[in-house]
């Protein structure tokens, strides 16, 4: 059974914080075959600047079977994230719970027990990101959706050709740590 535990204001897996990128590199390349990953092709990595000078950068490893995202600081990792495509082949874990098998809104009452939580829109059900900042995670979803959005006729209406796609927003899609 694949594990990938997250550890707070550590790293995902074998990503560290503090890792150069070539150190990440490394360690997302030898995946595949620790999880005995079907063949997703070759690692592509991509990199967009953040800040002046290019001290502040984040690069993405991806193939069709993960996707990581790493935020680098004077060559060091200063963030990790990782999304939910390898929840089809094992467990991306934080203090033991499989964080992209357990819907959004119980995953946030969960980590409120290590730290508060803030989040980016008035409404906490039907926020987008997440930041527990004392534990260092950060959770996103592309699009906030609740269940209790079913009951809400214009939405229904509003949304009636899309609506089954929703029920894939009831969870998180990236976890960071920093």
């Amino acid at each position: 059974m694949n594990i990938m535990p997250i550890v707070p204001h550590v790293g995902i897996g074998p990503l560290k914080l503090g890792m150069t990128p070539d150190q990440i590199l490394d360690a997302v390349n030898q995946i595949p075959a620790e999880w005995n990953l079907p063949d997703g092709g070759e690692v592509e990595v991509s990199r967009d600047l953040q800040g002046p000078q290019d001290e502040t950068f984040i690069q993405r490893y991806m193939n069709n079977t993960f996707f990581f995202m790493v935020e680098y600081r004077d060559e060091k990792a200063v963030e990790i994230a990782v999304d939910y495509q390898l929840r089809e082949y094992g467990f991306i874990t934080l203090f033991d719970t499989d964080v992209f098998k357990v819907p959004a809104e119980q995953l946030v009452v969960f980590l409120k027990q290590y730290s508060p939580c803030s989040y980016d829109l008035d409404d906490e059900q039907l926020s987008t990101n997440y930041e527990s900042h004392d534990i260092g995670i950060r959770l996103w979803r592309e699009e906030p959706f609740h269940l209790k959005l079913l009951s809400d006729e214009e939405y229904m209406k509003d949304m009636a050709l899309v609506i089954d796609e929703m029920f894939h927003y009831l969870y998180f899609e990236i976890i960071g740590v920093r």
